[in-house]
């Protein structure tokens, strides 16, 4: 079924880009930044037509200009700006860059983006905007505490600094708000929406634990992977499954058929799909082949053995969770790269992970999933 409603999305947005790239002069760029009204969201663009679909989306629901400049044309300008070789989406603010986009190839997620970085690093959030609030961006963090804790909001203040460009952060010190979410304060609150999860986080006696809990209540059930949160994920420990596909509506609707299996296996997999784009390399080092698009494996990191999807096998929970199965029973040989000989005993280093990081090793976490407890 993804399959019919791909190409469907993808002859549709052919046709909506013809429009996308409205590339403006330099004199019309430098106007755009000195408007005293505020914010405009920049596309430095290097031939980028996955973008370019993702953008024609975005436009006409963005809250602030979103305009583009063509590198090619006005080099100067890109040069000015950081911009060498591929395509660079900035935010501004009274003319000066404020943040770039390290997020996926979404038109969602280029919103939520320019929408986040327009709030204060830690928001005051009153009872009455609280459940807009939650809903605000794909991952929210919200903390309860009283009036008067300063070392808990301090704590917090100094994790939202380092993660506010990729998730959105909020106090409430009302105290009543409190009854309503049935907090015990100091507690923190990770809403992701999309996936309709809350997780909770309430020890602040543990250095490090809060960022902890941050990383991993974050993670949404199936994960997009980009160069800022690959060794985040391999740093889980657990198993990676990987899959590619050509275009990000392809992706959204793999994450859709396995979101079943995916919510499964939480707590004991990191489930991720991958814009090839992103990471040309990585088809290879997987045994996949780059031009065979869906494909995907599973990187068993405590052997390091890898394991490619058959080709021509479905995407779906039911097909993926069979094919895992006899993985895990051993029916299923991992791959090696060719001209290597071994027993699978060690198949050694392809890809660098490091130390187990489980929810259940951060104290004071407890998990809810789409309403009933986990831990």
């Amino acid at each position: 079924m993804f399959r019919f409603t791909s190409v469907a999305l993808s002859l549709f947005t052919l046709f909506a880009i013809t429009q996308a790239w409205e590339h403006l002069s330099e004199s019309d760029f430098q106007s755009a930044l000195n408007k005293d009204d505020g914010a405009v969201v920049v596309a430095f663009v290097d031939k980028s037509e996955p973008l370019e679909i993702e953008w024609s989306l975005a436009t006409p629901e963005a809250q602030i200009p979103f305009i583009t400049i063509d590198c090619a044309i006005s080099p100067g300008i890109c040069a000015s700006h950081g911009v060498s070789s591929s395509t660079t989406v900035k935010l501004f603010k009274q003319g000066e860059a404020r943040s770039t986009y390290n997020g996926p190839r979404r038109a969602s997620a280029l919103l939520a983006w320019a929408n986040r970085v327009r709030r204060p690093i830690v928001s005051e959030v009153g009872v009455t905007e609280l459940e807009d609030f939650k809903k605000a961006d794909e991952t929210v963090f919200v903390a309860y505490f009283k009036i008067g804790d300063e070392s808990s909001k301090s704590a917090f203040a100094d994790v939202a600094g380092r993660y506010y460009e990729e998730f959105t952060f909020g106090i409430v010190s009302d105290d009543a708000a409190i009854p309503l979410e049935k907090a015990t304060r100091p507690l923190v609150k990770c809403y992701r929406p999309l996936d309709g999860d809350t997780n909770e986080f309430t020890s602040f006696s543990d250095d490090g634990a809060l960022e902890k809990f941050v990383k991993e209540a974050s993670r949404p059930v199936i994960g997009e992977l980009l160069p800022h949160n690959h060794q985040r994920f391999l740093d889980r420990g657990w198993s990676m499954v990987y899959v590619f596909a050509a275009t990000e509506s392809e992706r959204a609707d793999i994450r859709k058929e396995l979101n079943k299996v995916a919510r499964s296996y939480y707590d004991s997999l990191t489930m991720v799909t991958v814009d090839h784009l992103e990471f040309p390399d990585l088809p290879a080092k997987l045994g996949l082949d780059p031009g065979a698009l869906p494909a995907g494996a599973v990187h068993q990191l405590s052997k390091d053995r890898i394991y490619p999807y058959p080709r021509g096998r479905g995407w779906t929970s039911n097909e993926l969770q069979s094919w895992g199965l006899d993985v895990w029973q051993g029916r299923i040989k991992p791959w090696t790269a060719p001209g290597v000989t071994t027993t699978y005993d060690d198949l050694g280093g392809r890809i660098k992970a490091t130390q187990k990081v489980s929810m259940r090793n951060i104290p004071g976490v407890k998990i809810r999933v789409a309403g009933r407890d986990e831990l």
